[in-house]
C-alpha cells in the first residue's frame, strides 16, 4: 500500500477538503486541482460510479420524466455499475465503458440503444463536470436481430375472425384488429374511453411493464381512432360502467403472462381453421391495421396518426410491406404485352 508523507486539509467555499500525496509537488497539484472542481462546481472524481448516476438521475430524469420510465433509468444505471465496476468516476477509463456497451450486443437493437444512450449522457455529465480527463467516444454495439412485423393475408385474417368467436380474447383481439391499438393501450381501456355515439375510441394511457398504467408510448399515442360498425355491434353487447376496464381478466389488467396465455389459445384455434401452424405474434395484429388502412386508400399521413407513430417513416415500413394483393395488382398494371399494346396503339 502506497504511504502518503502529505497531507493538506481545509475548508474552501464551504466544502471540506482532505488530500493526501507522496510528495509535497503532488500535493499542490492535488490541492490546485480540488479547488478548480469546487470553484467549476464540478464533481470529485473520486465520487463512486453508483452515486454519481444517482445524482444525476435525481437532477436531471426525476420528476422529468414518467414514474415508469425513471424505474428503467435505475435499472440502466444498474447495468453500468454492474458492468464497469462502482469505481472512482476519474478513473473509469473510456475503453471500459465501450467493454461494457459491447456485452450487451446480446439484446435487441433497441435495448441497446436506450442504454447507449443513458451512458454517453453519463459520460458526457463526467466531463462537463470536470470529473474525468477523459473524451469518450462511444460507439453503438449491434444488437440481435429482431423478427420483423408481418401482416395476416386476407385469409389468415377470416381464419381469426372466425377462431375468436365466443373466446375470451375476442373483444382484446378485436379492438386490435379494427383500432390498431397495442396490446398494452386495449389493456388500460376503460368504457369512459369508448363513444359509442360517435363511434370513436379515445387512446390516452397503458398498462406498463410494471403493472402499473401510465402515459402512452409517446405523445403521439394519445389520439382518437373511429369504431368501425362491426367492431360498435360487439361493443354494444359487452358494454359496462364508464370506469370499468373493457378487456379485463380475473386479477384485473391484463399482463404479459395473460397476453402470452390468451394468445396461444388463439393461434392454436386459427391454426385448426387454416390447417397449418398458424406463427404470427399478437402484435402482428396491429400491423395488419395498418396494412387494410394501406389497402383501403388512407394516406400515410392519416395512418400514422390513427396508429399513434411518433414518426411518419414508422408506418411507411409497415405500408411498403408488400401484399399479394398489392403484387397481383402490380403485375397487371405492368403487364409486358399490356403495355407493349398501348404503346403500339398510340404510335399507330
Amino acid at each position: 500500500m502506497a504511504e502518503y508523507n502529505h497531507r493538506y486539509r481545509e475548508v474552501y467555499k464551504g466544502i471540506k477538503i482532505d488530500i493526501k500525496a507522496r510528495s509535497n509537488k503532488e500535493l499542490v497539484a492535488k490541492v490546485e486541482k480540488k479547488k478548480a472542481q469546487i470553484d467549476r462546481q464540478s464533481i470529485d472524481g473520486n465520487m463512486r460510479l453508483r452515486d454519481f448516476c444517482q445524482l444525476y438521475l435525481e437532477t436531471y430524469k426525476k420528476n422529468n420524466v414518467s414514474a415508469s420510465w425513471y424505474r428503467d433509468l435505475n435499472r440502466i444505471a444498474g447495468k453500468l455499475v454492474d458492468g464497469v465496476g462502482n469505481k472512482p468516476v476519474g478513473r473509469i477509463r473510456p475503453i471500459e465503458i465501450q467493454r461494457f456497451l459491447n456485452s450487451c450486443s446480446h439484446l435487441s437493437d433497441s435495448s441497446i440503444k436506450k442504454i447507449y444512450d443513458f451512458t454517453n449522457q453519463i459520460c458526457k455529465e463526467l466531463m462537463l463536470n470536470g470529473s474525468t480527463d477523459y473524451i469518450f467516444n462511444l460507439n453503438v454495439p449491434s444488437g440481435k436481430k429482431t423478427v420483423p412485423g408481418r401482416s395476416l393475408t386476407v385469409k389468415e385474417q377470416d381464419a381469426l375472425l372466425k377462431a375468436i368467436v365466443g373466446h375470451r380474447g375476442e373483444l382484446f383481439v378485436l379492438i386490435m384488429y379494427y383500432c390498431g391499438l397495442r396490446p398494452s393501450e386495449v389493456a388500460a381501456l376503460t368504457w369512459k374511453d369508448i363513444d359509442l355515439k360517435r363511434n370513436i375510441l379515445t387512446v390516452n394511457k397503458a398498462v406498463k411493464k410494471d403493472g402499473t398504467v401510465g402515459g402512452t408510448k409517446s405523445a403521439a399515442g394519445v389520439r382518437e381512432v373511429p369504431i368501425p360498425i362491426n367492431l360498435s355491434t360487439v361493443l354494444i353487447g359487452h358494454r359496462k360502467s364508464p370506469f370499468s376496464l373493457v378487456c379485463e381478466q380475473a386479477n384485473g389488467y391484463h399482463t404479459k403472462s395473460s397476453l402470452r396465455k390468451m394468445w396461444a389459445s388463439i393461434r392454436k384455434a386459427v391454426s385448426l381453421e387454416l390447417g397449418y401452424d398458424f406463427d404470427y405474434r399478437l402484435y402482428d395484429v396491429r400491423h395488419t391495421y395498418c396494412t387494410n388502412l394501406e389497402r383501403a386508400g388512407v394516406p400515410i399521413n392519416i395512418a400514422s396518426r390513427l396508429m399513434g407513430h411518433s414518426d411518419i417513416s414508422v408506418t411507411s415500413k409497415i405500408y411498403t410491406h408488400a401484399s399479394d394483393e398489392a403484387i397481383e395488382i402490380a403485375r397487371k398494371c405492368i403487364d409486358v404485352g399490356n403495355l407493349v399494346g398501348k404503346s403500339e396503339s398510340r404510335n399507330a
